[in-house]
């Protein structure tokens, strides 16, 4: 029987999402929701989606999971709603704004006993996968520096992007999977705290070692850079397209599109699998732990010298 799928947003992610969806035979896109009809009637159109829902709660009526893939800003109140409709829920990253969200989507999931997840899509992302295989194999050693830069460039949108809670999010997360905790010990927002444009982070890996990072939507040149120092070899990536080494094992070359396309493709598969009981999902608690760290170093960003 197919698994009845409701995608609350439409954009860029959201095609990604449904194109997949449209390869699965045992999965079909029944619904879409977006505030914007015109561009859910387009949406429904190209992906041959039967219902075009007037509000959340619409959307997943008949449906047996929802995918939330709005504005970031929607994430929290959206999610919850499909939450509280007892469908299992996939929400962008990232879920909500504050720790007490987070949880609240968590104990909910728990009162309707449905699986909610989070899109951890950078753990999922080819050279950040080798990463983390070359970390739990011991060939890389120990960790003593992760160094990352991230200047996007950002598709028009009527919303206004987070570089903390968006894109920061996803270097803390690897950096939290890659090493356990972390002490953050300064961050910078600008042009305010509330929604940063740019932000730069500085924080303690376990043992005394140091990640810093740097996340700006202001750059007119697209730069995406990590480089992570172990104590047997050393990796530089852009997270999408290479994976550079001293070592021929720790090597990678991809189009940076269809690694994208991969990583959302296995994040979906494996949400899925786990809705039906054939594997697990990355915990919930993770992604409490991520907001939580976001939490501190916004925190950090609003003391001002």
């Amino acid at each position: 029987m197919k698994m009845r799928v409701a995608m609350i947003g439409c954009g860029a992610v959201g095609s990604i999402h449904a194109t997949y969806l449209a390869s699965q035979p045992d999965v079909e896109l029944t619904a879409v929701y977006s505030p914007e009809r015109d561009s859910a009637v387009a949406f429904a159109g190209r992906y041959g989606v039967r219902t075009i829902a007037t509000s959340v709660e619409d959307a997943v009526a008949a449906t047996d999971a929802a995918i939330v893939c709005s504005p970031s800003d929607a994430h929290y109140v959206q999610a919850r709603a499909c939450l509280r409709a007892g469908k299992p829920t996939l929400v962008e990253l990232p879920p909500c704004g504050e720790p007490h969200e987070v949880e609240e989507l968590g104990a909910i999931a728990r009162q309707q006993g449905v699986i909610v997840g989070c899109a951890h899509t950078s753990r999922y992302l080819a050279p950040y996968a080798r990463v983390q295989a070359a970390i739990q194999s011991g060939l890389l050693g120990q960790i003593q520096e992760i160094s990352y830069i991230r200047y996007p460039q950002l598709q028009p949108r009527a919303w206004i992007d987070n570089a903390l809670v968006h894109h920061a999010a996803h270097v803390i997360d690897l950096a939290m999977q890659w090493c356990g905790e972390l002490e953050p010990l300064a961050c910078t927002g600008f042009p305010d705290t509330s929604s940063p444009q740019s932000v730069s982070l500085l924080a303690m890996l376990p043992g005394g070692k140091s990640l810093t990072a740097a996340i700006s939507y202001g750059a007119k040149l697209p730069i995406s850079h990590m480089v992570v120092v172990g104590t047997k070899h050393t990796l530089e990536t852009d997270g999408f397209s290479y994976l550079r080494s001293d070592i021929e094992e720790l090597q990678f070359t991809g189009d940076e599109r269809t690694v994208y396309e991969q990583a959302i493709a296995v994040q979906d598969a494996r949400f899925f699998g786990a809705c039906r009981g054939e594997n697990t999902y990355i915990p919930w608690t993770d992604t409490e732990k991520l907001m939580r760290m976001i939490h501190r170093f916004k925190m950090l960003a609003s003391v001002r010298p």
